[in-house]
This record gives structure tokens, C-alpha cells and sequence, in this order.
């Protein structure tokens, strides 16, 4: 994953190193080309919201990256737990997912006003218009990194927790622990622990228990939720509808194994 910079861009020198709005994106596109994309989110609609989620990680086109953010918006799906970051697009890859948590906070808290005038702006401009991106991408370029996109913003910190690109460094971290390689850590971590003390009815799956009980702590960790909260969201994305109990069950079953995954990487959070 390596280091990311910090944004320090105008909007002129934005375009100069290839950043763009999605729409200029699209518009770049030519026929078959555009065919193709038109019927990718056009088809997005019908798909499962895991294997949208999954998407994420994996999308090569920019254009594409933003409309599966859109999708999982409509869903419900909070920023933070649509998928892993998409590295490999670049800064222009985080311009999207920056753009697309803009358009969670006008969405999610429409009362929210911008510290500074041009915060203010995009959050009174119709999410995804030309002009707001135009605001989008100076916003981007003119802030210089996280610290100055909150700060522009006027975020709290219960409102980052719901977000991918101006998290805490405390929980960018958990983020990156509960996905790709350490998610697997995790699942395996879980299995063990379930194969230690294994079920005494004989019929659970440890790997389909492990895996389903650590998809249900990322969303608890995520997102800060209770058992409540966690089991409303888990049915978002996968459409299984848990009560309450049945959640805090395998949230508390997890819950000493998971914690001391995280220790070893140091981001645990209260």
C-alpha cells in the first residue's frame, strides 16, 4: 500500500495531473466504450450488495467506482463499509471516494453546514451537478490533506466514523486491519478459537461461523454500533434480519479474540 501524499493541488494543477470529475470522465468516453459503462450502471441495480461491496476494491474505471458508491448509497450502506480502498486508482481513485463521502454527509445529515465558504458551498449545491464538482474537485485540491478537509468541513468525529476518506488515523488503521489480509487473519483467528471449543451439537461450519461472526464485528467496529445498530446495517448489506440478541450473541462470542487480533497492531478504540 505504501505512502499517500498529501493533496496539494489547485484546480488547474488538479487537471494538469490528470484528476478529473466524473462527469469530464465520462464525457471522455466513446462509443462502445461508453456502451459498456452505460450498461455496467445500468446492471448495477439488479446486483447483491456484498458482491457490489466487493466491487469496490476491485473497480478499474473511476467513473464506474463512483456510481457503485451511489448504488450502496441508495442502500443505505454507510461510506465506510462499502469494501477496501481502491489503491491502484490513485489520488484520483481517493478524489471519487472523497467525492462520495460528500455526498453521504448531504444525504445522511442534511443540516450540516461547512466551516469555511466553500464547504458551505457544495453542501448547499445538488449533490453530483456540474457545479458541484466543480466545488468537489477545488475543495480537494485546495484543503492539503485529511486535517484540512475536516477542518473545511467542520466534521465531528462521530460523522468521520462513517466515512473512507477523512477517518481518524486511529481508525484508518482498524479500517485497513478489518479488510484484505487481516480480515482473513481474523477469520482464522475466530476458526481456531471455535475448533478449541467446538460446538456441541456437531453441526455448525467453524470457517462459515468464523467468517460470518467476523463480518459481523467489522460492521460493530466500523460503525461504533450496538447490537441493535449492527444487526439494522448487517441486514443493508446482506439481507439476513437478526434481532438484537441474536447479534449481541455472536458479537460477545467474538468478542475477546477480535479484541486481541487488534491489540497486535495496536488500534484498538473505545
Amino acid at each position: 500500500m505504501g505512502t499517500h501524499p498529501a493533496i496539494d493541488l489547485d484546480v488547474t494543477e488538479a487537471a494538469e495531473c490528470g484528476l478529473f470529475t466524473v462527469p469530464e470522465l465520462v464525457a471522455r468516453k466513446r462509443g462502445g466504450d461508453l456502451e459498456r459503462f452505460n450498461l455496467r450502471v445500468a446492471a448495477l441495480a439488479g446486483r447483491d450488495t456484498l458482491d457490489l461491496r466487493a466491487s469496490v476494491e476491485t473497480c478499474s474505471d473511476p467513473a464506474l467506482l463512483l456510481a457503485l458508491h451511489m448504488e450502496l448509497m441508495r442502500r443505505g450502506v454507510p461510506p465506510v463499509l462499502r469494501g477496501p480502498r481502491p489503491w491502484h486508482l490513485g489520488l484520483q481513485g481517493r478524489f471519487v471516494e472523497f467525492a462520495s463521502d460528500l455526498a453521504w454527509i448531504a444525504a445522511s445529515d442534511p443540516g450540516h453546514r461547512g466551516r469555511y465558504g466553500l464547504a458551505r458551498a457544495i453542501l448547499k449545491s445538488p449533490s453530483g451537478s456540474s457545479g458541484w464538482w466543480r466545488l468537489v474537485l477545488r475543495q480537494f485540491g485546495r484543503s492539503g490533506n485529511v486535517r484540512g478537509l475536516v477542518l473545511a468541513l467542520g466534521l465531528s468525529d462521530e460523522q468521520r466514523r462513517h466515512l473512507r476518506t477523512v477517518q481518524t488515523a486511529c481508525r484508518a488503521r482498524l479500517f485497513e486491519r478489518l479488510h484484505g489480509d487481516g480480515f482473513g487473519q481474523l477469520v482464522d483467528c475466530i476458526e481456531t478459537a471455535l475448533r478449541v471449543a467446538p460446538d456441541k451439537s456437531g453441526r455448525t461450519n467453524p470457517q462459515a461461523t468464523a467468517t460470518r461472526r467476523a463480518q459481523l464485528w467489522r460492521v460493530h467496529r466500523l460503525t461504533a454500533e450496538g447490537a441493535a445498530g449492527t444487526a439494522h446495517i448487517w441486514a443493508r448489506l446482506s439481507g439476513e434480519v437478526l434481532a438484537r440478541w441474536q447479534v449481541a450473541r455472536q458479537l460477545a462470542a467474538v468478542e475477546d479474540v477480535a479484541l486481541a487480533f487488534e491489540r497486535t497492531a495496536g488500534d484498538v478504540e473505545s
